[in-house]
């Protein structure tokens, strides 16, 4: 009987190639399910039925369900640090308080959409249970956010040594009530002006800080 251990596959291999696009399959199928019923709510069984993924198949990638949420969560926090990580920089020409301001919207506009929400809820309910996997959220996110904050922040005067600390209170009043409020599923009329309130003052903090 041939190895199906593909750490004996050349990279190149059509086995781990195609091993990696039926992987990524599964992760496609369960990933509304797991975001819509958390990992409590899932069992593989009833994911393999809803998802139309034959039990075997699922079970040969995933033998359990700490695995499946593992893969998920990690997939989804690569593609959100690409993303972050790639945002184009704001237009260097604009004051610093302008570029902050753009910045710090297009980052509340992006931890708001449905599925990073729904990534940031399941992690609160059951990432307790996967302290590295909390960590691979945070480093994908805030972090990455805190750490362009704090550059551009030093742009407009801010002194290195205190750049980091202040990034991360301008983020914390920049998302304010409106995310608290996202997080909970609670859309109200004016959220999108509330947010635009949580930006203006966390850029008037951000350079009050000079000196």
């Amino acid at each position: 009987m041939k190895s199906t251990d593909t750490r004996k596959w050349r990279p190149d291999d059509p086995r781990r190639l195609r091993m990696a696009e039926k992987r990524a399959e599964i992760l496609r199928a369960a990933r509304p399910i797991l975001l819509r019923d958390g990992l409590g709510g899932t069992t593989l069984d009833r994911l393999a039925a809803e998802g139309k993924i034959s039990k075997m198949t699922l079970y040969r990638h995933f033998p359990s369900k700490a695995a499946l949420f593992e893969g998920l969560v990690t997939g989804m926090c690569e593609r959100m640090r690409e993303g972050l990580e790639n945002a184009p920089l704001t237009d260097i020409q604009k004051p610093a308080s302008e570029r902050l301001a753009d910045e710090l919207r297009v980052f509340t506009s992006a931890l708001i959409e449905p599925d990073r929400l729904a990534l940031y809820r399941l992690l609160v309910a059951d990432g307790w249970r996967f302290p590295d996997l909390s960590r691979v959220f945070d480093q994908s996110g805030m972090r990455i956010i805190r750490r362009r904050i704090a550059e551009l922040l030093e742009s407009g005067g801010i002194r290195a040594e205190n750049s980091g600390q202040v990034s991360a209170e301008v983020v914390a009043l920049a998302l304010g009530e409106g995310y608290q409020r996202a997080i909970l599923g609670i859309v109200e009329e004016g959220d999108g002006e509330a947010f635009a309130q949580q930006i203006k003052a966390a850029v008037t903090h951000g350079f009050r800080q000079k000196g």
